[in-house]
Parts: C-alpha cells; sequence; structure tokens
C-alpha cells in the first residue's frame, strides 16, 4: 500500500508540473521596458476593442522605472495603449510578439524608443505626423484669424499640411495593407474629421484597398468585418448620388410657377438662421451644392469668388454644404462673403433626388425670376453664363 501511495503522489506531481508546464506553453505576448524619471507612477496596459478600452494589467514603477508586462494572445493583431498620466503610446500587437519601449516621463508620448513590433514603430511615425498637422492648422486658423494671411494663402498652406500627411501615409500604407499600422493611418482625424476622407475617390481607394487584404488575410480580427461595412455603406452612399437621372428632367420641363414650391430651400446658416432660397427672387442666383472637406473645395470656392467679387450687387450666392461634420463646416465658412447654409442630414438629404446631384460640386444659375436656367458644366465660363441672365 506504501509503495502505491508513493507511486500515485508521484504521478500526481508530474501531472501538476505537466499542467504547469502546458500552460506556460500557451500563445502570450509581453510588452517590457523603462520609463526614466517615473518613480512611483502607474503605468497601465490597456486593449483598444472597437467596443471599448479596457485596463488590462498595471504596475507601480520604482526609481529604475523597469516593467514587464505578459499577457494572453487574443488570437488577432490589436491595438494597445501604454498609459502613464495623460500620455499614451499606441501599440500594435499581432499575437505572440514581444516589444521593448524605453521612454522618459517628460516626453512619453512623443519622444521613446521601440522595438519589436515594426507596426508599432510607424504608428509612432504617423502620430508625430498627425500631431505635426494638428499644429500646423491651429497656427494657421491663429494667423488668418489675425488677418497675416490672406484666404488664398490660408487656403493653399492647409492643403500643403493635409497633403504632407497623406503622402506620409500612404507610405506606410503602401508598405503593408494588412498591418495595424495601415489601419491606424487612414482613421486618424483632426478636430474630429477623418484626414482622408472616404468621400473623396482617391482616399476611398485607399480604404478598399485596406478592407479587400483585411477581409482576405485578416479575417478572424473583428476590424475586418468593421473595414467592410465602413466602405461597403460609403459606396452605398455615393452610388445613391449617382443614381438620380430623373429628376433632371423635370427640373428642366417644370413649369415656373413650380420652382417656387418644389425646388425651394430652406436650411440653417452659420448663425442656425433658417434662409430660404426664394427669398433672393430679383437677383441672379448661384446654387451651389458642395462638400467643403473635400480636397476640390478650395480651388472651387476661389473661382465662385472671383466672379462674386466682380457682380455681388446684383449676384447672389447660396452655397448649400453637405458636409457631415459641423464643426469643420463652420470653420470652412466663418469668412465666405456669401450665403452658407448646411444640411446636416448630409447623403440623405432629399436634395440630392430633387437635384438629381450625382457629384459635388454641383451648380445651377437661377434667373431674377426664380426659375433654373442653367446646370453648369467644367466647360462652361461662369462669368460668360452670369452676364446673359445680368
Amino acid at each position: 500500500m506504501k509503495t502505491t501511495y508513493l507511486s500515485s503522489l508521484i504521478l500526481l506531481i508530474i501531472f501538476s508540473f505537466t499542467l504547469l508546464s502546458c500552460k506556460d506553453k500557451k500563445p502570450h505576448f509581453a510588452v517590457e521596458g523603462k520609463i526614466s524619471g517615473a518613480d512611483n507612477e502607474m503605468l497601465y496596459l490597456e486593449r483598444r476593442s472597437l467596443s471599448n478600452i479596457e485596463i488590462i494589467d498595471s504596475v507601480k514603477l520604482d526609481s529604475d522605472g523597469a516593467f514587464k508586462f505578459e499577457e494572453p494572445s487574443i488570437g488577432y493583431a490589436e491595438f494597445y495603449l501604454l498609459k502613464l498620466n495623460n500620455q499614451a503610446i499606441n501599440l500594435a500587437i499581432d499575437s505572440t510578439e514581444n516589444l521593448i519601449v524605453n521612454a522618459s516621463k517628460e516626453a512619453f508620448a512623443t519622444d521613446y524608443a521601440i522595438e519589436g513590433s515594426e507596426s508599432s514603430m510607424k504608428i509612432k511615425e504617423i502620430v508625430l505626423a498627425q500631431n505635426k498637422l494638428s499644429r500646423s492648422l491651429n497656427e494657421l486658423k491663429k494667423k488668418y484669424d489675425s488677418k497675416e494671411l490672406s484666404q488664398e494663402q490660408y487656403i493653399a498652406a492647409v492643403q500643403e499640411g493635409v497633403n504632407e500627411y497623406k503622402n506620409k501615409a500612404k507610405e506606410i500604407v503602401y508598405s503593408d495593407y494588412k498591418s495595424l499600422a495601415a489601419y491606424f493611418a487612414v482613421f486618424q482625424k483632426v478636430d474630429d474629421y477623418l484626414i482622408f476622407d472616404p468621400y473623396d475617390r482617391k482616399d476611398l481607394n485607399l480604404f478598399q484597398g485596406i478592407a479587400t487584404v483585411w477581409d482576405q488575410q485578416m479575417s478572424n480580427s473583428p476590424r475586418a468585418e468593421q473595414l467592410k461595412n465602413f466602405t461597403l455603406q460609403t459606396l452605398a452612399e455615393i452610388r445613391q448620388m449617382q443614381n438620380q437621372e430623373e429628376t433632371i428632367k423635370k427640373l428642366e420641363t417644370t413649369e415656373p410657377t413650380d420652382y417656387a414650391v418644389h425646388y425651394d430651400i430652406s436650411l440653417p446658416n452659420l448663425k442656425n438662421e433658417k434662409i430660404r432660397l426664394s427669398s433672393f427672387k430679383g437677383k441672379v442666383v448661384i446654387l451651389d451644392f458642395t462638400m467643403y472637406q473635400a480636397d476640390f473645395s478650395p480651388a472651387h470656392n476661389m473661382a465662385i469668388n472671383s466672379v462674386y467679387e466682380k457682380n455681388k450687387d446684383k449676384v447672389e450666392v447660396y452655397q448649400v454644404s453637405f458636409d457631415r461634420d459641423k464643426h469643420a463646416w463652420q470653420n470652412s465658412v466663418v469668412n465666405l462673403p456669401w450665403i452658407c447654409v448646411r444640411d446636416e442630414r448630409s447623403v440623405s438629404s432629399e436634395l440630392l433626388q430633387k437635384y438629381n446631384l450625382s457629384e459635388f460640386p454641383t451648380t445651377f444659375l437661377i434667373n431674377k425670376n426664380g426659375e433654373i436656367v442653367k446646370r453648369l458644366s467644367s466647360k462652361d465660363d461662369l462669368q460668360g453664363e452670369i452676364q446673359k441672365l445680368l
């Protein structure tokens, strides 16, 4: 009996060690390093899923600042954050990576070194580029408000800054569409506005490219489905704007007396005052449908302004924005000299059907009797067409 008991005990011990060994072999990732000057500070590791941000571990740093987090792998690439006070370092962890992060308390979020994750290193480049763009836009806005920059100079400088970020981000996307860095790059914002505009054809191609690769190669990630749904929804909204062919026939055949009712528009301006299109009867009106946050907007507005300045005593501009972001729209129109209104329904607005709006910008001319007389094409001379109506 004694021998049997000892044998059983030995087997139990061996089995226990086997279980522990198997547990240790489970896939996991590690994040370690040193944070200088952060004695007695709390360092947190957080996971950024699509639905929330959750703290998964924490450590109180001592005088040498060393730390190490080890966590089970969730089986797919995901974003994580190292947080110290109000500063954060964005990490991209592809299931079982071992990352080394060294930083100082003072410049924790911007001046850090990272090893073991190429995506995380590229995300640092993106964060720095986004920060640079945000600072640049703030400075340009101050100079514009203080009259140090003309409208043309301001628009050109803003576009230059945006293009600089986009070019940097595109390099990262093109190097590896399936990386978390590619995903991170196209969803960066300034003032809650996406830098890459999914309603701009060129930018949408980038979203589609990433979504396609993720759907094929990263399908175990919830972000693959989110990317797919995001691009499909955007494409559906764009198609909705392109499938309105019959309405233009009504514009051409409807009796003038119907315009005042069916084609009238009443939308809020910057002061939230509703401005009615029909209230400008007696003047020639340039009716312009646009999106201020699109790439074409600065040049388009400058072309309208050159005509408006020559004829503003006899001509009014009634410009309708379909921008989703109200704050961005307010910043865009604050110094424009004509009537600027916004349809908060954006691409779900009934105006798209009424006016057969298949693309932006789209411009109509309305004569002094309130009749829509022309839909302008890119070949038309706006100044010449205006002169015909004066």
